[in-house]
C-alpha cells in the first residue's frame, strides 16, 4: 500500500467517525436536520474512498462508483451547512447538474480507452461549485445566532474550494510521464489537507449548534410559554433598557399595566383554556396595536405590561387609551364562539412617579385598582398638570 492509499485510508475512517458522531448527536440530543445531512455527507464521501481503493471491485465500476459518490458528497455537507441560513438548494437542479457531472466519468470508463482525467475533474468541479456557494452564502448571511462560529464554516469551505483546484491542477499536470512518487506525494497531501478540512468544518457545525442551542435556551427563559411575549425577567431587563435610555435623553416615558375585566369568571364558567385562550388574544391585540419600540410583556395571571417608549403624559395616555379601545373592539375565538374582553389598566410615568421598575410598577398597580373600582374597562393615570 502506497503512502497515498494509507492517508486515503486513514481519511475514510476520519469521515465514518466524524459522520457517525454528527448523526448521534443529530438523533440523540437535537432533532438537527443540518447535522443529520451533514453526518450523511460524511458517510457518503468515505463509501466513495473505500469503493475506489477497493482492489476486488472491477475496475471501471470502482471508478465510476466512487468518484460519483464522492462528487455527491458535497451535495449534502453543502445543504446541511445552509439549513443554519436562509438559503436552500434545489435539490432537483442540483442532483440533475450532478448526473450532467457525472456522465462523462460513466462514458471515460465504459469506453475504449479509460479516461484516468474524468476522476479528478467530475468531482472537483462539483465540490468546488457547492463549496464556493456555500462559503459567500456563510460568509455574507451567517446564522443570526451564530455569527462568527457560520464565517468560521464559510471560511473552511473557502478552503475546500482552494484544496480541490490544486489537487486538480497537480494530479493533471503529474497525469503522463511524471514522477509516480511526484503523484504519490501529491494525492497524500491532498489526503491531509482534506483531514484538517473535514475536523475543522464539523467543529465548526457543532460550533453553531451550541451558539443556536444558547440562544434558544436565553429565549426559552425569556419568553412566556402561554402566549409568546416577553416574561417578567425579560420585560424587567428590557424596562432596565429603556430607564437607562430615558436619563441618557432627559426623555420621559409610560408604563402600562393593565388585566383583563372578570377573567376569573371566564374561567370559572367556560374553563381554563378559555381562559389561556382569553390571555392569549388579549397579547395579540397589544402587541399588534403597539409600536415596534414599545416593549409588550406579561408580568404574571392576568396582568401584562406595555412599556410606551419616549411618550410624554399625553402621548402616554392617548396610546394606552388606544391599546384599551382596540381590546374592548375584538374577539376572540374559542370553541366555535367568540370571547369579547376589556381590560382596565394603570398608567405611570418616568421620571415623575419614580426611577426604578418597583416605583413604576407600584404607581400603576394602584392606579390599575382605581380603574377596576371606578367601574372596569378605564385607563387611570397621573393628573395632567
Amino acid at each position: 500500500m502506497t503512502r497515498a492509499d494509507t492517508l486515503l485510508l486513514a481519511l475514510l475512517v476520519l469521515n465514518v467517525l466524524l459522520g457517525a458522531i454528527c448523526l448521534a448527536v443529530a438523533r440523540r440530543d437535537r432533532d438537527s436536520r443540518a447535522l443529520r445531512l451533514w453526518g450523511w455527507g460524511q458517510i457518503v464521501y468515505a463509501a466513495g474512498l473505500l469503493i475506489t481503493l477497493s482492489a476486488f471491485v472491477p475496475d471501471a465500476l470502482r471508478r465510476i462508483v466512487g468518484n460519483a459518490l464522492i462528487a455527491y458528497a458535497p451535495i449534502l455537507t453543502v445543504e446541511g451547512a445552509l439549513h443554519y441560513t436562509t438559503v436552500r438548494l434545489n435539490r432537483r437542479w442540483v442532483t440533475a447538474a450532478w448526473v450532467v457531472a457525472v456522465t462523462p466519468l460513466v462514458f471515460a470508463h465504459l469506453g475504449p480507452h479509460a479516461a484516468v482525467i474524468a476522476d479528478i475533474v467530475t468531482p472537483a468541479i462539483v465540490a468546488i461549485a457547492l463549496f464556493g456557494i456555500a462559503a459567500v452564502v456563510l460568509l455574507r448571511q451567517p446564522p443570526p445566532d451564530a455569527r462568527l462560529a457560520g464565517r468560521f464554516v464559510g471560511g473552511i469551505f473557502l478552503y475546500d474550494v482552494l484544496v480541490w483546484s490544486l489537487r486538480m491542477a497537480f494530479v493533471w499536470r503529474s497525469i503522463g510521464g511524471a514522477d509516480p512518487r511526484e503523484r504519490d506525494l501529491t494525492i497524500a497531501m491532498f489526503g491531509i489537507a482534506q483531514m484538517v478540512a473535514a475536523i475543522a468544518s464539523t467543529l465548526g457545525l457543532l460550533w453553531i449548534e451550541v451558539r443556536n442551542m444558547e440562544a434558544e435556551l436565553r429565549r426559552m427563559a425569556d419568553t412566556d410559554v402561554l402566549t409568546g411575549l416577553p416574561n417578567r425577567r425579560a420585560t424587567v431587563a428590557r424596562f432596565g433598557a429603556e430607564i437607562a435610555r430615558a436619563a441618557r435623553r432627559g426623555r420621559s416615558f409610560g408604563l402600562l399595566l393593565v388585566d383583563i375585566d372578570h377573567f376569573k369568571q371566564i374561567n370559572d364558567s367556560r374553563g381554563h383554556q378559555a381562559g389561556d385562550r382569553a390571555l392569549q388574544g388579549l397579547a395579540t391585540v397589544l402587541r399588534d396595536a403597539s409600536r415596534g419600540v414599545d416593549v409588550v410583556g406579561r408580568v404574571g395571571g392576568e396582568e401584562f405590561v406595555v412599556v410606551l417608549s419616549e411618550e410624554p403624559l399625553e402621548g402616554a395616555l392617548a396610546a394606552a387609551e388606544r391599546l384599551r379601545a382596540r381590546v374592548a373592539a375584538s374577539t376572540v375565538g374559542y370553541d366555535h364562539s367568540a370571547l369579547t374582553l376589556t381590560v382596565s389598566g394603570g398608567l405611570a410615568m418616568y421620571p415623575a412617579d419614580g426611577g426604578s421598575w418597583d416605583e413604576l410598577f407600584a404607581a400603576a398597580d394602584r392606579r390599575l385598582y382605581e380603574s377596576k373600582a371606578g367601574g372596569r374597562n378605564r385607563i387611570t393615570g397621573p393628573a395632567k398638570p
